[in-house]
C-alpha cells in the first residue's frame, strides 16, 4: 500500500499518520508491538471500495510525539482517538482498532459516541469481559509480558538488547502468519519503532499505566466509569480462533457488555494479527459492518 504521511492537528496533539484513498474516513488504530503500516494490506481493500484510510501512530510512538507521553492510560489514548475523529470529521468517523487500538475504539464508543459512526475491534474483548480474562491462570501466563513490563530497568533492558521479544510475541500470537516476500520489510519497520529507546519507553508506559495511577490524566479521571461501561454505539468485535495472546473462549458472552445490535465473531484460522493473515476476509467483514 502506498501511504502518504500526514499530520492531524487536534486540540490535544498533532498526530502523525499514514493515509491513502478518498471517500468516507476509516481511522485505524494500531496496538503493541506494532506499526500503522501493518494496516496496509487491509487498507488496499478499503481504498478500492471507496474509503479513505487514516492510520495514526499512537501518542509517543513516533519521534514527532516522543516527548508527549506525560500520561499513558487507556482513557488518554481514547481521548486522542476522539480528538483525531473530530479533526477529520466533526460528524464522526468509522474506526477500526487492533489490540490497544481495540480498547481505544471501545472507550470512544462509550465516552465520545458522537465521534464514532461505526466501529470494529480486533483481538481484544470488550472492557466488560476483561475481568474473566484476568482471573484465568492460563491467560495470565500468556500475559507474562504485561507483568514483565512493570519491572523498571529489566523491561527496558529486554527491549534495548534486541527485538527478540517482539519477534517472539508475533510468532506466538499469530503462529500461522506468513508474510512471504514482505516479511523483512515489515519486521524492519516494527524493529525500528521498538528499537528506539524513547519510543520503547513510551510503549512501556502504556502498560505501566494499567497499574500506576500517576500515569493517569487527572483531568480525564471522571470519565473512568463511563469508558469502562457498555457503550451506546453498536460494535463489531472480532477475535482470532488461533490467537496466542487472548484465547478465543474469552469472547463467549461478550455481547452482554455491548450495545444492542453489536456482533461478536470469531474468525477461523487466524491469530492475533488477523488483518495481516486474511486482509481480504477482514475487509469484507469490515465493509459489510461499516456500510450499515
Amino acid at each position: 500500500m502506498d501511504f502518504e504521511e500526514i499530520v492531524i492537528e487536534t486540540d490535544r496533539l498533532a498526530f502523525p499518520a499514514l493515509a491513502a484513498g478518498d471517500g468516507p474516513v476509516v481511522v485505524c488504530w494500531h496496538g503493541f508491538p506494532d506499526h500503522p503500516a501493518t494496516f496496509g494490506p487491509l487498507a488496499e481493500h478499503l481504498v478500492a471500495a471507496g474509503r479513505r484510510v487514516v492510520a495514526p501512530w499512537l501518542r509517543g510512538h513516533h519521534r514527532a510525539t516522543a516527548d508527549a507521553m506525560t500520561y499513558a492510560d487507556g482513557i488518554t489514548l481514547a481521548a486522542d482517538a476522539a480528538a483525531v475523529a473530530e479533526a477529520l470529521d466533526p460528524d464522526g468517523v468509522d474506526m477500526i482498532g487492533h489490540d490497544l487500538g481495540a480498547g481505544m475504539v471501545h472507550r470512544v464508543a462509550a465516552a465520545w459516541p458522537r465521534r464514532l459512526r461505526r466501529g470494529m475491534t480486533m483481538a481484544v474483548p470488550p472492557p466488560a469481559s476483561l475481568g474473566a480474562v484476568l482471573a484465568d491462570p492460563g491467560q495470565l501466563k500468556r500475559f507474562f509480558y504485561l507483568f514483565l513490563f512493570q519491572v523498571p530497568g529489566v523491561a527496558e533492558a529486554v527491549l534495548a538488547a534486541n527485538r527478540d521479544l517482539v519477534d517472539y510475541l508475533w510468532a506466538t500470537w499469530s503462529p500461522g502468519l506468513d508474510l512471504g516476500e514482505h516479511r523483512a520489510e515489515h519486521r524492519a519497520r516494527v524493529h525500528e519503532l521498538y528499537g528506539d529507546p524513547g519510543l520503547a519507553a513510551n510503549a512501556l508506559r502504556v502498560y505501566r499505566g494499567n497499574f500506576d495511577t500517576s500515569l493517569h490524566d487527572p483531568a480525564l479521571a471522571p470519565l473512568a466509569a463511563t469508558t469502562e461501561a457498555p457503550a451506546p454505539v453498536p460494535l463489531l468485535v472480532l477475535g482470532g480462533a488461533e490467537d496466542g495472546c487472548v484465547a478465543a473462549r474469552f469472547y463467549d458472552g461478550a455481547e452482554a457488555g455491548l450495545a444492542p445490535g453489536s456482533r461478536v465473531e470469531i474468525v477461523p484460522g487466524v491469530g492475533h494479527f488477523m488483518h495481516l493473515e486474511r486482509p481480504d476476509e477482514l475487509a469484507r467483514r469490515a465493509l459489510t459492518w461499516l456500510s450499515r
